[in-house]
């Protein structure tokens, strides 16, 4: 009998103490996301909101276009979502591109008239000082007035758009937001 209950203590106790400890911080961090969630959600909608109105500032506010969104490349290169303002002074388009640290997610600003306004990335995995050169404010406000970019590849744009020495990938990679943006106004007709 001492030795089933030896090995009780030696095997089975650790075991059902691990199970137990899982359980309990499964369930913590259950409660801790049910709590969390709806908070970061806000938290994440309100700074898109406030992108918009930076990126467009004529609009007053602003809908999901709820429209058909456009791909530039299967998985790399694609609208996520166009919200038009309800006054009709333009949308901002969300794009997300392949950059050299991963995916880069940008907004672009596009007034009634087809001109970009503004171009802001949001979320990136660039390496810092280097790839997020090319998200300086500087290179971003190249684009602002163009209606059109006739190339996805920035280097055929080299008499008006300058990609970032040491980031050409991250440079190409929000050109490519920025055509694809504007291909989304075009492929929605502008703005109603």
């Amino acid at each position: 009998m001492e030795n089933k209950t030896s090995a009780f203590k030696e095997y089975i106790n650790p075991i059902l103490v691990l199970v137990l400890i899982c359980f309990v911080t499964t369930f913590l961090l259950a409660f801790t996301h049910s709590i969390t969630a709806p908070i970061i959600k806000a938290n994440a909608e309100k700074a898109a909101s406030e992108a918009r109105m930076e990126l467009l500032p004529d609009a007053d506010n602003f809908t999901d276009a709820g429209a058909e969104l456009y791909v530039l490349e299967e998985k790399k290169v694609y609208a996520t979502e166009v919200y038009t303002a309800d006054n009709g002074a333009g949308m901002v388009v969300t794009v997300v591109t392949n950059s050299y640290g991963g995916a880069l997610t940008a907004m672009v600003g596009i007034d009634k008239d087809g001109a970009v306004t503004g171009v802001k990335v949001t979320d990136h995995a660039d390496t810092p000082g280097v790839g997020t050169k090319a998200q300086a404010e500087g290179h971003l406000a190249q684009y602002v007035g163009h209606t059109e970019l006739g190339s996805d590849v920035i280097k055929a744009h080299a008499d008006d758009i300058v990609e970032v020495t040491g980031a050409s990938v991250s440079s190409g990679a929000i050109h490519k937001a920025v055509y694809c943006a504007l291909e989304q106004y075009k492929a929605m007709g502008g703005v109603k």
